[in-house]
């Protein structure tokens, strides 16, 4: 029961933000009026730059400590209250979602003010031509918000490609997929995955190595299938469901990563929301700024870390580090030298007889 409430109550933060962006478009609607009536144009002066960095400065911190008690409430509540390892992942996958969008939704607004304040040329030709749809600032409106909070995607915009009309049996085929798929998983967990875990306690506390070693490999079996069921059910089945419930045209939820030719671009294409995200938010306005590709490379990485650590550590209280080590600080390396097994396995002389 708690955990439902605290699922339906996180979107308020989403009101929030709206209210926030709400106050900051009428303040940019009066600025320009002002700039308009003083001399007719709204080229950026240096005195107008300072009064929108401050006032950005002030918006951004609204935001920040809207999205930051929406985090902290909802993992203090899940990592102290709720025991059940499935609702309290949910929760705090719904949290870290919204998270995402608010952060996406504060900034990409930022740049949509700036261009409607202060709208030089090479600003304006520089916006995609699907915004002319909803320019700013009648794209602050709650129903705008409300279909980013269910579109399949973390990066915002005021408009996107849609759909004609939702074909029902496709919904449905797709909904069918992800609920079989998730009765999959639940059946392989718990007659293949649970057993060879508490087979393999004793194992552990006597240090058989041999034997720890053969558990290791059948639970990397059923864990691989695991994850591809996984994978096929929340990317193929579910989003899809949602972009056709919801009209979403922009459908490249993943690329096709098994063709990858290296971890680099194995990251890149398993998970497009979130690399889309990460891309747009973080590497390149880090590049833009001109920090390097590795120090921007890391930053994205770490905060990855840190999100995974949070979305696997909370809901199983069991918070060590482990996805924030392996998963994705430990790979940056490989990430960023992708041809180095390659380049390793091509140095190696020809077996005799092949050619």
């Amino acid at each position: 029961m708690l955990g439902l409430l605290l699922y339906f109550l996180i979107p308020c933060h989403l009101l929030a933000a709206y209210l926030i962006e709400l106050a900051a478009a009428q303040q940019a609607k009066s600025s320009r009026a002002r700039a308009e009536k003083r001399d007719g144009t709204s080229s950026p002066t240096e005195d107008q730059a300072k009064k929108f960095q401050a006032a950005w400065k002030l918006i951004w911190v609204a935001h920040a400590v809207n999205v930051s008690l929406a985090l902290v409430i909802t993992t203090f509540v899940v990592y102290h209250y709720i025991h059940h390892p499935l609702v309290g992942t949910i929760t705090e996958l719904h949290a870290v979602i919204v998270w995402l969008k608010t952060a996406s939704y504060a900034l990409t607004n930022r740049d949509l003010r700036h261009a409607y304040l202060h709208p030089t040329r090479g600003e304006l030709d520089a916006l995609p031509e699907i915004y002319k749809q909803c320019p700013y600032p009648k794209n602050v409106t709650m129903g705008n918000l409300v279909y980013f909070w269910w579109a399949p995607t973390l990066v915002y915009q005021p408009a996107y490609p849609r759909t004609d009309k939702i074909r029902w049996v496709f919904l449905f085929k797709r909904l069918g997929e992800a609920v079989c798929l998730s009765v999959f998983i639940w059946f392989a967990s718990a007659q293949y995955a649970t057993p060879v875990l508490r087979n393999s306690l004793d194992k552990i506390a006597s240090l058989d190595f041999t034997s720890i070693l053969e558990r290791l490999l059948k639970l990397s079996t059923i864990s691989l299938v695991i994850w591809l069921a996984g994978f096929f059910a929340l990317f193929q089945s579910f989003l899809n469901a949602l972009a056709e419930l919801t009209r979403f045209g922009d459908r490249a939820f993943y690329d096709p990563w098994w063709n990858s030719a290296g971890l680099g671009e194995y990251w890149r294409t398993w998970n497009k929301p979130v690399y889309q995200f990460f891309k747009r938010h973080i590497y390149s306005p880090m590049r833009a700024r001109g920090y390097s590709n590795r120090t921007a490379g890391f930053v994205v990485f770490f905060a990855s870390a840190v999100l995974h650590e949070i979305l696997v550590g909370v809901p199983t209280h069991n918070i060590i580090g482990t996805c924030f080590s392996v998963s994705d600080t430990r790979a940056y390396p490989l990430q960023m030298s992708p041809n180095l097994l390659s380049r390793c396995i091509t140095s190696l002389p020809p077996f005799p007889g092949l050619c």
